[in-house]
């Protein structure tokens, strides 16, 4: 039986906060396969389980988010075009699982957040990190070249230009030009990052989960390239009027209390 300190990915629950905790700190949490499918699975228990209102993701230790790729693992899993196909669908998936999740994800960022690591936090909603975070995505020190799909995350949150030079020129991003760029969503002391992010995924707990996930889904159309309201964007809008969760915002309001929103 695998003792749960060997676990590549631990998952725990504890005030309607998941935490998923990549666990190689030996590797500085370098994402290898075992990591990558802990992720997948780990988003797809978040997602059933309703009493879950928001993921955390941070590493294990306080000196990496991610050192990135698993480098040892390339010839393996580079061995074949096959194995090479199944590995990056892997990536891909497990990217896409954060990403897509209808639940809010943060990112608690410290120490090193490279390469396949900072396209995982890239992922996530938001990105709180203190002041020992570094970023950096190298592909130009391996000669490989990054998808569009993870590019694109980058591009969105930076712009074009500060996107050709991290990627053209493997730069490494101190954490307050990471924040002064967007990379970064907060920035806090080392002594305060985990209990600030913490906080602030409580406070997303409290407050009305329809309202999150809508927010979610139209942040996502704006992104993919939506400018204006279609009838579906339109609907959601309407289906807000008609929901428990707008009766017990506006009772609350007028009855002057906080509200215990029920959406789930």
């Amino acid at each position: 039986m695998t003792n749960k300190s060997e676990q590549p990915v631990l998952l725990s629950v504890e005030d309607e906060i998941a935490t998923l905790t990549l666990n190689r700190p030996a590797k500085l949490n370098a994402m290898n396969r075992a990591i990558w499918q802990g992720v997948l699975d780990g988003c797809a228990a978040v997602a059933a389980d309703q009493d879950v209102k928001v993921l955390v993701i941070k590493g294990a230790t306080p000196q990496a988010f991610s050192a990135g790729a698993d480098i040892a693992e390339f010839p393996q899993v580079h061995a074949t075009p096959e194995s090479a196909r199944d590995y990056h669908a892997l990536i891909r998936r497990a990217y896409d699982a954060v990403a897509n999740l209808q639940k809010p994800s943060i990112a608690l960022i410290q120490g090193i957040c490279f390469g396949g690591g900072c396209a995982l936090a890239l992922c996530c909603d938001l990105r709180y990190a203190d002041r020992t975070a570094r970023f950096s995505i190298p592909p130009a020190r391996l000669g490989i070249v990054y998808s569009l799909h993870e590019t694109k995350r980058l591009y969105d949150l930076v712009g074009p230009s500060k996107t050709k030079e991290i990627l053209m020129g493997a730069k490494v991003i101190e954490a307050e030009e990471a924040a002064a760029v967007g990379l970064v969503t907060r920035l806090f002391e080392a002594a305060d990052v985990a209990r600030e992010t913490y906080a602030f995924a409580s406070t997303l707990g409290e407050l009305s989960q329809f309202t999150i996930r809508a927010v979610k889904e139209m942040v996502g159309k704006i992104t993919y390239g939506a400018t204006d309201d279609n009838a579906d964007t339109r609907a959601l809008v309407a289906s807000g009027f008609q929901g428990v969760d707008y009766r017990e915002g506006r009772d609350a309001f007028l009855q002057k209390r906080k509200a215990k929103f029920s959406y789930r």
